[in-house]
């Protein structure tokens, strides 16, 4: 029997670990699950009337998105109004543009969200729920996509012609190439089987005669 040769056996040992960490590597999917709050105001450019239902909308405020950080969250787009059979118009959708900026603008995603007005909540403040669609970002975040949901209100009544106070949260999920995601249990187990399997194979080099032919 002729014995693998301390070369042979000594590559063996390295292309296993580059194996066994290109695996860990493939397990670990550049898609992150967050969560987030968002606290801001909101202001709307003019007056509905039959005529112009549209009116230009920005929000500006500042929030937390686990585990990315506080971030500073703006938005600008389009509300819709709609008149109530009393004459009274209420809104009714947003389509906006939105960015959330980490770390000082270093790190930014963004998209659209898409917000459609629900009942007045018990204290009688407006109630919405958005989707939001991530689309790009720069950083970390270069090439993200991602999608998001989430729920909210007004905080305080609004009052014409001054910013309403708004309150939302919800959850997502984002990819992006510059992300990477914490290894699963089954990447750190196949990881820990592989060194492992390298340390019974240094024993063994070590134990076994080499260049031994037996007949």
């Amino acid at each position: 029997m002729l014995t693998q040769p301390p070369s042979k056996l000594c590559g063996s040992i390295p292309a296993l670990l580059v194996f066994t960490l290109g695996m860990c590597g493939a397990t670990q999917a550049a898609t992150i699950s967050f969560t987030f709050s968002i606290s801001a105001d909101t202001s709307t450019v003019g007056t509905p009337s039959l005529g112009n239902l549209k009116l230009p909308t920005t929000v500006s405020g500042s929030g937390q998105f686990v585990p990315f950080g506080s971030a500073v969250y703006s938005e600008s787009g389009t509300i819709t109004y709609m008149m109530l059979p009393s004459g009274a118009f209420v809104p009714s959708s947003v389509m906006n543009n939105f960015v959330a900026s980490f770390d000082a603008g270093a790190n930014t995603f963004d998209g659209t969200n898409s917000v459609v007005f629900g009942p007045l909540n018990a204290t009688g403040l407006p109630t919405f729920s958005s989707a939001l669609t991530i689309q790009g970002g720069t950083g970390i975040f270069s090439g993200a996509t991602g999608s998001a949901t989430a729920t909210g209100s007004a905080t305080a009544a609004p009052v014409t012609g001054q910013p309403t106070p708004i309150a939302f949260s919800g959850s997502g999920d984002i990819t992006g190439p510059g992300l990477t995601a914490v290894p699963e249990p089954a990447s750190i187990t196949l990881l820990g089987a592989a060194i492992f399997a390298l340390a019974g194979l240094a024993v063994k080099r070590k134990r076994r005669p080499v260049n031994q032919v037996e007949y």
